[in-house]
């Protein structure tokens, strides 16, 4: 460890130079580490690495000070704080070396004390480096192996009894980041929402710093739900806060709107965002007939969803879908086979009998036409009494 004047001397050349505001946190630094209060110290650092001001003399306050203590503090306070001094750092491989040797160091530190207390560290730290690592490697375009740290990382991660949630959320960030980057709509769509469910509580809130991000990531995930072949329920992406950062962008407020269109199978709403708006995103352009596919299977699931009975006819599903008569058969079939409903299909009759629909996440409309169904059926049971009644007053009497 160094001296305390090697270490005073250290954190006034770096007060000199820091912003006037962040000034007092150096004597804040000095006083904390002498004293050994590294709790204090630890909440202190993390008021300096989290501020903008502090970004130009983040990674020199990490080299310079706080990889003298590693051994002293929390080791995922330490992985943040060199993150943090990593942020705008454009040298990957750079990058790379600072993660590496701070793990060694965590190992030393672990083999060290096993020796002597015979205790193991949780190795929370490490987790983290080796997260961060594999998203260094998606930014150099070497998507294997990301892939193969991930893969690593999800089998120790699933023999765990306890994660913190910071490792969590940072390992369905960097999985979704790689799905993004493959293609995989569904995937990255589910692993997208786990990465948010698992988000602290202090950075759930949508701010002006987070802003940019949160609306790409919102962009992302509209798309991703849109051209999922396996998504076919949107309540909710549709009910999550981040949703909000489009319908409050003149630029992408259609999108959600699509989006609600395709939920509930209004193909009104939905061809008019699609004749005026499609051509502004490319990818949904090439999909068109695959989004045109997939508001047919929603129409047909809200059918079945808004109406009392459970037996359609082929003439009802080709109303409710714009489908020509010849085509509902396979649009049953397709339903039956990506599991949004089950039933019985009457080839003679060209009839479908539903026993069953995927259950899903409904909006505000559709709970007021569930209540409304259940007002409707009360009073045809009410009447149905009445009638019985009336009917057998002679035999009751």
């Amino acid at each position: 460890m160094s001296s305390l004047n090697e270490i005073s001397t250290i954190l006034s050349t770096l007060r000199m130079e820091s912003d006037p505001e962040l000034a007092p946190l150096f004597y804040q630094f000095e006083e904390f580490y002498t004293q050994k209060l590294y709790h204090q110290l630890t909440q202190s650092l993390d008021i300096f690495f989290q501020d903008p001001k502090s970004a130009p003399l983040r990674l020199r306050v990490y080299d310079t000070f706080v990889s003298k203590f590693v051994d002293k503090i929390n080791q995922l306070s330490v992985v943040e704080f060199l993150l943090l001094a990593l942020k705008n750092h454009h040298n990957n491989d750079e990058s790379l070396k600072y993660l590496t040797l701070l793990d060694e160091n965590f190992k030393a530190i672990d083999e060290k004390k096993q020796r002597n207390d015979g205790l193991k560290n949780h190795k929370s730290g490490s987790l983290l480096i080796s997260i961060e690592k594999a998203r260094i490697y998606l930014f150099k375009n070497e998507p294997m192996k990301a892939r193969d740290l991930l893969d690593e990382l999800e089998q120790v991660l699933d023999k765990q009894d306890t994660t913190p949630l910071r490792v969590t959320n940072a390992f369905y960030s960097v999985n979704a980041d790689y799905y993004k980057r493959k293609n995989d709509f569904n995937t990255f769509y589910y692993t997208s929402l786990l990465y948010l469910s698992s988000l602290p509580p202090n950075e759930q809130e949508i701010t002006d710093v987070n802003i940019n991000e949160r609306k790409e990531l919102a962009y992302d995930l509209s798309v991703a739900a849109l051209l999922g072949d396996r998504i076919y329920n949107f309540g909710e992406l549709l009910q999550h806060p981040i949703i909000s950062v489009l319908k409050n962008d003149s630029h992408y407020e259609w999108l959600f709107h699509l989006l609600n269109a395709l939920s509930v199978g209004d193909f009104n709403k939905f061809d008019n965002y699609i004749k005026v708006q499609i051509s502004n995103i490319p990818i949904l352009a090439e999909n068109e007939s695959f989004l045109r596919q997939k508001i047919c299977l929603m129409a047909l699931v809200e059918s079945v969803f808004a109406k009392n009975i459970r037996t359609l006819s082929f003439d009802d599903i080709s109303k409710a879908t714009h489908l020509e008569f010849d085509n509902v058969e396979h649009l049953i079939m397709k339903a039956i086979s990506l599991g949004l409903l089950k039933g019985i299909i009457d080839q003679v009759n060209q009839l479908v009998s539903i026993t069953w629909v995927q259950p899903r996440i409904i909006s505000g409309d559709q709970i007021t036409k569930m209540k409304d169904r259940l007002v409707e059926w009360d009073e045809q049971v009410t009447i149905l009494a009445k009638k019985i009644d009336a009917k057998g007053k002679p035999l009751w009497v």
